[in-house]
C-alpha cells in the first residue's frame, strides 16, 4: 500500500533517518542547535503554512494566510486545488478556501486566489470536480447536486495528503486517490477509484466560490470531451464579473453520463444551460454533469482553461499537454518550480528558517497570472479579444488592484523575473489603452496603485514596455477636472490637496496613498525627461502635509474647519463612524510617507521624539487595528515601518524588529502566516526581511539596508543577465548586526543602495557583529528623502466661468472666477499695488486647473534678497477666519515671526472689527459671484485681502518667508507675499 503523508511529515521522516544514521556512526559529534540545514529549496516548501485560521486573534483582517495546497506553476493561469468545508462557524468553515481544521473537501477546482481577503467571497474555484464512488440509481445520481451538493463532499485526513510545488494528492475516505498537477493553462488530474464500485465524476460547472449568473455544459462521449463555461462574480463580489471556459478530455470511455439543471437530473442528456443577465442572481450549483466510467477505473483528465472561448481552452490543453502523461506534466511543473525557487539561493539556516523562507518565496510567485492563451489571444478590459505581442504575456490579478502588490511583491518579481516585470508593465499600459483609466474594474482598494507598480518596476530595470504611453496616460488622467481618474474624491484631492474627513471611505489614508501615487508619477516623468510633469506631480506628492497636524504633530483627519484633534489614533474610524484609515490605525498610518520621511520626522519633532513614538509602535508588532497603540505588520500599510529606523539613524533597531517579526509572527505550522497573504504580498515582505534589503521608497528601486539573515545569498533571476551576491559571514554564529558594508568592493556607511545597483547587479559584502557598532548612524548615512515640491502652491482656487470643475477654494466646490478677477485687475501675472505702502503683489501666472495659491503647511517662499521695511500677504480664508504665524528669514540666519490672518472671503474686512484677523486685513480685490464644480455660478460678493504690512528689520536683507505650519478655524489661502521696496 502506498504511504501518504503531508510534506511536513515527509520531511520529518527524512530528518529522523539522518539522525539515526548519525547515532549509529562510530564517532558521535554534538552539532550546535543552529546547525545549517541541507534542505533544498524545492523540498523546503510547505504548502500547508497559512492554511489555518487563528481564531484566537482579532486584528481587523483575518489571522489567516488563506493559502492552499495544490498544483500550479509560477504565474500560471491554473491553480488546480482542493477547497474544504467545515460545518459550524461559517467564518472558519465556509470561506471558500482551504481551512486546515476542516474534515471535508468540497471538490477540486481550476483556480484559486492565494491569500485573498473578502471572507466568504474569495472567488476562483471554477469548474470543480468531485469524485463519487457510490452507486447510481438507474444511471442517475442519488441526490440532486443543485440542492444537496453537500451530500457529495469528501472526507479526508491530512495524513493522506502530499503537497509539493506543482503537485497535490490525497487519499479520500471514499477510497479514491486524487492527484493534481498543472501546466500554465491546463489542469491534469488523475482519479484512481476503488477496484469495486462505481467510478463517477461530478462536474459542478456552476459551483465556484462566488455567485454565478450563468453556465453551460456539453458532453461529447464520442471524443470523451466535456466543455462549457460559467459567468459570475470575481473576487470580493464587488462589481467585477467574468466568463471562464473549459474543455476537458478523458483517457477512458464514458460508461454513462447525464446532466442536472435545477431540480431535474437527466441520465443520457448531453447538454444543460442556465443563464441570465441579472447580476443580482445566484445560480451556484444549479447546472452540471456527471460522467461514469467502468468500475474501478483510473481516469486521467486534461482540462484547458481560457477566458476567451471553449475553442481556445481546447487549444491550450492540446498544445500544452498533447500526449504527455501525468508523470511527465508533473516533472515539467517540478522543474519550473526548481528554476523559480532557485532565483534566490540562500546558504545556511535551520530547517525551520529555510522552510519559512522558501515557502514564502513559493507563495510570492503564484500571482499575478497570465491571461493570454497559447495563440496569444486574451480578453481585454474593454471586453474585446486582443492578441499579445509574440513572446510576451498579458497579466491580470494584481493583488488588491495593486494596493497589496506595490509594497513588496512587485519588487521581488523585478529582482527574480525581470521578463515578467516587463510584461506586467506592458499589461498595465494595455489596461490604460483599453479603458482610458488605471483601475482594473471596480477597485477593491484605494489609490491608483498600478502607477506605483509601473514606476517602481521601471526604476528596477523593467523598461521594455511603452514608457511614454504609460506616462502620457498618468499625466492626462490624474488632473482636473478629474473626469478620467478612478481615484475616489479625486476632484477634491486634485483641487485642494486633501480629502475632508466628512467624505469617510478612509479619507485620511487616501491622501497618503494618493501622495505616493503622485510621487511615482513624478519619478517616471523625471526619468523620461519631462520636468514639467515632474514638478507638478512632486508638488502633489507632498499633499500628505495637508493632513499633518502641527499642533499634535501627527497625521490625522482634517475637516474644512480644522483638524479633528479628538480623533483616537488607536482606531480606524472617527466618532461618527466614518472610516479614516484603511485596515490600519492612525498610529500605524502615521509613518506612511516613504518618499519624504526626513520631513515627516522633522515635523514630528525630530529624531528623538520620532524614535520614542516609533518604539511605542514596535512594542507589539502585530497588534491589529482595534484600539491599539502597537503595530500591524501583517497588513500592508505598516510594511515599511521597521525601516523608518534607518532615517532615525538607528538601523540596528530595524534589524531587531525584523528578527522579532520573523520569529514571533511566522512559523511552520498551518497557522504560520499572521494574516492574509494577499496573493503573495505578505510572503514577499518576509523574503525581503531575510535578504537584508527592502525597496521601501515606493515608486523607486532604492533599497534600504538592514542585515541579511543568511550567510550567503545569490539572487540569479530567470531570463536576466545580472545577479546580486550577498555575503554576511557570521550570521549563523549570532552576528545579526551590520557593522560594515562594501558595495562592489567599495566601502560605504550609508544605509541604502541606489536602484542602479538593482539594474546592474553586483556584490554586497557585509561585516557582521553580535552587537551594534554604529554603522549607518551618521547624519549623511540615512536613505534619501524626496522633498521637491514641498514649497509649491497646492490649491487651485480660481476657475474659468462654466468650468468650476477645474478648482475648488472652499471644499464645497466653489471657486473664484478668473474672468471676474481679471476685471478687478487680477489677471495672471498682473501687478497689484497696496496703495501707500510701497508693496506690490504679483497675481499668480498659472494656467486654469493648476495650483494658484498656498494652503499653508510650512512652505518656504523665496523673496528677492533685499532690505525691506515691511511685509504683507495676499490671500483669504474659507469656512471662517484663519490665522497662523509666518517666519521671515534674513540672509544673516536670523528670523522674525509675523502674525498672519485672513478674514473669510465672503465677509468684509470690517465685519468683525473686534477680531485681530479682520482688523488686520485690507480688501484689495472684490468680485461678484463665484463658480461651482457643476458649471453654474453663484451670487454674492467675495474678496481677496492684503494683510496690513508688518514691520521688518530694515537693516537686514530678507531671504525668504516660511508660511504657517497650519491655521486655526477655517482654511487659509495665500496667493502671494511681497515686501516694501
Amino acid at each position: 500500500m502506498l504511504l501518504r503523508s503531508s510534506a511536513r511529515s515527509w520531511r520529518r521522516v527524512v530528518l529522523l533517518v539522518c539522525a539515526l544514521a548519525g547515532l549509529l556512526s562510530t564517532t558521535l559529534v554534538s552539532a550546535p542547535s543552529s546547525a545549517a540545514s541541507d534542505l533544498g529549496p524545492f523540498e523546503a516548501v510547505d504548502q500547508f503554512i497559512g492554511t489555518e485560521m487563528d481564531t484566537t486573534q482579532n486584528k481587523s483582517n483575518d489571522a489567516y494566510g488563506n493559502t492552499y495546497p495544490g498544483a500550479a506553476v509560477p504565474f500560471g493561469m491554473v491553480q488546480s486545488s482542493p477547497t474544504t468545508y467545515k460545518p459550524g462557524n461559517p467564518l472558519v468553515g465556509e470561506k471558500g478556501g482551504y481551512e486546515y481544521t476542516a474534515g471535508l473537501i468540497r471538490g477540486f477546482g481550476m483556480t484559486r486566489y492565494s491569500g485573498s481577503g473578502c471572507t466568504g467571497r474569495y472567488g476562483g474555484y471554477e469548474f470543480p470536480v468531485i469524485p463519487y464512488a457510490g452507486q447510481l440509481d438507474n444511471g442517475v445520481l442519488p441526490s440532486n447536486p443543485s440542492t444537496n451538493i453537500k451530500d457529495y463532499y469528501l472526507g479526508f485526513d491530512h495524513a493522506n495528503e502530499v503537497a509539493q510545488p506543482g503537485y497535490y494528492s490525497v487519499d479520500l475516505d471514499n477510497g479514491v486517490t486524487a492527484e493534481l498537477t498543472a501546466t500554465k493553462r491546463t489542469a491534469v488530474s488523475t482519479f484512481d477509484f476503488p477496484k469495486s464500485g462505481d467510478s463517477t465524476l461530478l462536474l459542478d460547472v456552476s459551483g465556484p466560490n462566488n455567485r454565478t449568473f450563468g453556465s453551460e455544459v456539453t458532453i461529447d462521449p464520442e471524443t470523451r470531451t466535456v466543455s462549457g463555461w460559467m459567468y459570475g462574480a470575481d473576487v470580493c463580489d464587488n462589481g467585477n464579473y467574468y466568463r471562464a471556459y473549459f474543455s476537458t478530455t478523458y483517457d477512458k470511455d464514458f460508461k454513462s453520463y447525464g446532466v442536472w439543471k435545477d431540480g431535474a437530473m437527466t441520465a443520457g442528456a448531453r447538454h444543460a444551460v442556465k443563464s441570465t443577465d441579472d447580476v443580482s442572481a445566484d445560480y451556484r450549483h444549479d447546472t452540471g454533469a456527471w460522467i461514469t466510467f467502468a468500475d474501478g477505473a483510473k481516469v486521467t483528465s486534461k482540462t484547458g482553461l481560457s477566458y476567451v472561448d471553449v475553442e481556445n481552452a481546447a487549444e491550450n490543453r492540446d498544445t500544452e499537454t498533447g500526449k504527455a502523461s501525468f508523470g511527465k506534466v508533473r516533472t515539467q511543473a517540478k522543474n519550473l518550480w526548481k528554476e523559480a525557487l532557485g532565483t534566490i539561493d540562500v546558504d545556511g539556516g535551520t530547517d525551520e528558517e529555510r522552510t519559512k523562507f522558501y515557502t514564502a518565496l513559493y507563495h510570492s510567485f503564484l500571482h499575478p497570472n497570465i491571461r493570454d492563451d497559447v495563440g496569444g489571444e486574451y480578453l481585454g478590459y474593454d471586453g474585446k479579444v486582443h492578441t499579445v505581442e509574440k513572446g510576451r504575456h498579458f497579466y491580470k490579478n494584481f493583488a488588491g488592484s495593486g494596493w497589496d502588490m506595490y509594497r513588496s511583491q512587485a519588487q521581488l518579481i523585478a529582482l527574480t523575473f525581470p521578463e515578467v516585470a516587463n510584461d506586467i508593465n506592458e499589461s498595465i499600459v494595455l489596461l490604460t489603452e483599453q479603458t482610458g483609466s488605471w483601475a482594473p474594474g471596480a477597485a477593491r482598494m484605494q489609490g491608483d496603485n498600478l502607477q506605483v507598480i509601473v514606476s517602481t518596476l521601471d526604476d528596477m530595470g523593467a523598461t521594455d514596455y511603452d514608457r511614454e504611453a504609460a506616462l502620457e496616460s498618468m499625466v492626462s488622467t490624474q488632473v482636473l477636472p478629474a473626469t478620467k481618474t478612478t481615484r475616489t474624491d479625486g476632484y477634491q484631492y486634485f483641487a485642494t490637496g486633501l480629502i475632508e474627513n466628512r467624505k469617510g471611505d478612509f479619507a485620511t489614508s487616501r491622501v497618503l496613498e494618493y501622495s505616493i501615487d503622485d510621487f511615482a508619477i513624478a519619478q517616471l516623468a523625471q526619468r523620461l525627461g519631462d520636468e514639467k510633469s515632474y514638478d507638478f506631480f512632486m508638488g502633489r506628492a507632498q499633499s500628505w502635509m495637508n493632513v499633518f497636524d502641527p499642533e499634535t504633530r501627527h497625521i490625522r483627519p482634517r475637516e474644512r474647519t480644522g483638524f479633528d484633534r479628538g480623533f483616537d489614533l488607536r482606531v480606524r474610524e472617527d466618532s461618527a463612524g466614518r472610516g479614516q484609515f484603511n485596515q490600519s490605525t492612525g498610529y500605524q498610518y502615521g509613518w506612511l510617507v516613504p518618499h519624504n520621511l526626513a520631513t515627516l520626522i522633522e515635523k514630528r519633532g525630530g529624531i528623538e521624539a520620532s524614535m520614542t513614538a516609533l518604539d511605542i509602535l514596535m512594542k507589539d508588532l502585530d497588534a491589529g487595528a482595534y484600539t491599539q497603540t502597537g503595530n500591524y505588520l501583517s497588513n500592508q500599510a505598516a510594511f515599511g515601518t521597521p525601516w523608518v529606523y534607518n532615517w532615525l539613524r538607528a538601523p540596528e533597531k530595524t534589524t531587531d524588529v525584523l528578527y522579532r517579526a520573523v520569529e514571533e509572527m511566522y512559523d511552520t505550522s498551518p497557522s504560520g502566516l499572521p494574516g492574509n497573504d494577499d496573493q503573495g504580498a505578505l510572503s514577499a515582505w518576509y523574503v525581503f526581511a531575510n535578504l537584508g534589503v527592502f525597496p521601501t521608497i515606493y515608486g523607486t528601486g532604492d533599497l534600504v539596508v538592514s542585515a541579511p539573515m543568511f550567510g550567503k545569498i545569490v539572487i540569479d533571476p530567470v531570463g536576466g543577465d545580472r545577479d546580486i551576491r550577498i555575503k554576511a559571514e557570521g550570521v549563523e554564529d549570532g552576528k545579526r548586526y551590520t557593522a560594515g558594508l562594501r558595495v562592489d568592493r567599495a566601502p560605504q556607511s550609508s544605509s541604502w543602495i541606489d536602484a542602479e545597483f538593482v539594474r546592474s547587479g553586483g556584490t554586497l559584502d557585509f561585516a557582521m557583529s553580535a552587537t551594534p557598532k554604529g554603522w549607518g548612524t551618521g547624519a549623511d548615512d540615512v536613505p534619501p528623502s524626496y522633498a521637491d515640491g514641498s514649497d509649491a502652491r497646492n490649491n487651485v482656487g480660481t476657475t474659468p466661468d462654466g468650468r468650476g470643475n477645474l478648482g475648488s477654494m472652499d471644499f464645497s466646490d466653489w471657486s473664484l472666477s478668473r474672468e471676474s478677477l481679471a476685471k478687478a485687475g487680477a489677471k495672471p501675472g498682473a501687478e497689484i499695488p497696496l496703495d501707500g505702502t510701497g508693496i506690490t503683489f504679483t497675481w499668480p501666472d498659472t494656467a486654469p486647473g493648476k495650483p494658484d495659491n498656498w494652503l499653508p503647511h510650512g512652505q518656504r517662499v523665496d523673496l528677492a534678497n533685499a532690505p525691506a521695511d515691511s511685509i504683507s500677504f495676499l490671500g483669504l480664508a474659507t469656512n471662517g477666519p484663519a490665522a497662523g504665524t509666518a517666519t521671515v528669514e534674513y540672509t544673516d540666519g536670523s528670523t522674525q515671526q509675523v502674525a498672519l490672518g485672513f478674514t473669510d472671503w465672503a465677509a468684509p474686512a470690517s465685519a468683525s472689527a473686534s477680531t485681530s484677523t479682520s482688523a488686520g486685513n485690507i480688501e484689495l480685490i472684490t468680485v461678484t459671484g463665484r463658480n461651482n464644480a457643476n458649471g453654474s455660478s453663484g451670487d454674492g460678493t467675495f474678496r481677496v485681502f492684503a494683510t496690513r504690512p508688518a514691520a521688518l528689520d530694515a537693516g537686514k536683507v530678507v531671504d525668504a518667508v516660511v508660511l504657517p505650519q497650519g491655521s486655526d478655524q477655517g482654511v487659509m489661502h495665500v496667493f502671494d507675499v511681497a515686501t516694501s521696496k
